[in-house]
């Protein structure tokens, strides 16, 4: 899409797309040691620094969010971060500023129907990330069927089964179907932290699009008490996969914020 939209010279600015550790075209973490998205935030801030780069912003949904999120809380190079998910516990009720308005209540309804219906998925892959790991990496079936099915369950309009199938054969031509559950372990069970974790707290400018149909939908007044929100945007298509879903409208957004930050650089 960007290449359509910029040539080399007129793009404004440099773009990093990073494969998250144990995912796809990223080697493994090491099994001696408990990797979690602080060590996965260091990676990748290394890798900007280690490009040159002495500014940055960062933009994240789902484990990239939770990652992205503890780059910007941890890293001062990092000026500004753009997220389209932020699953967390409610916040305390004093703590809230702005009023939960008809569309974020319906999607808070949802996001608890999710969690008593279709989260059993993160606990085991949390709690028994070898186990599942074992069997998911033992037939393209299984793993087609666990993956395959948030593609169609997630989703605001099912993709294209060729996007799918893409998708789905990466993770098994990679052979990362089991290093990409470990990084649940930090986000589920009894020491669970999340994006209202206090440590990860963004006392920089926060971006936020809001999608229709994702499945941990948190309304604007959540999403201010985890940082310093200057853009949120609600959307009405759209759901957990948002940039492969309305890549068009997530990046106007994400421009958008970048206009908004860019005296942060």
């Amino acid at each position: 899409m960007l290449r359509k939209r910029y040539t080399p010279e007129t793009l404004p600015y440099h773009l990093i797309v990073p494969s998250l550790p144990g995912y796809t075209f990223s080697s493994a973490p090491p099994v001696d040691k408990d990797i979690d998205s602080d060590d996965a935030a260091r990676v990748l801030h290394q890798l900007t620094v280690l490009l040159g780069f002495d500014a940055y912003m960062i933009q994240g949904g789902d484990l990239g969010g939770r990652i992205g999120r503890v780059v910007a809380a941890n890293y001062p190079a990092c000026k500004a971060i753009h997220l389209n998910t932020g699953p967390m516990p409610p916040p305390v009720p004093s703590e809230l500023k702005s009023p939960i308005n008809e569309s974020e209540r319906a999607g808070l309804d949802r996001h608890f129907l999710f969690k008593q219906t279709g989260s059993a998925y993160a606990y085991a892959h949390a709690t028994r990330p070898a186990t599942m790991g074992f069997v998911l990496s033992s037939s393209p079936v299984a793993l087609l069927a666990w993956i395959g099915e948030k593609y169609m369950d997630w989703t605001d309009e099912d993709p294209p089964i060729n996007t799918v199938l893409t998708c789905i054969t990466l993770y098994w031509v990679t052979n990362c179907a089991a290093t990409s559950l470990w990084s649940y372990r930090q986000f589920y069970g009894p020491e669970a932290e999340s994006h209202g974790t206090k440590r990860w707290h963004i006392h920089k400018p926060l971006g936020f699009s809001w999608f229709h149909k994702e499945i941990t939908p948190v309304p604007r007044a959540w999403v201010e008490t985890t940082g310093q929100l200057v853009f949120y945007r609600q959307h009405d298509k759209g759901g957990h996969f948002a940039a492969l879903e309305q890549p068009q409208v997530l990046w106007k957004d994400v421009e958008e914020f970048i206009d908004i930050v860019k005296g942060e650089f």
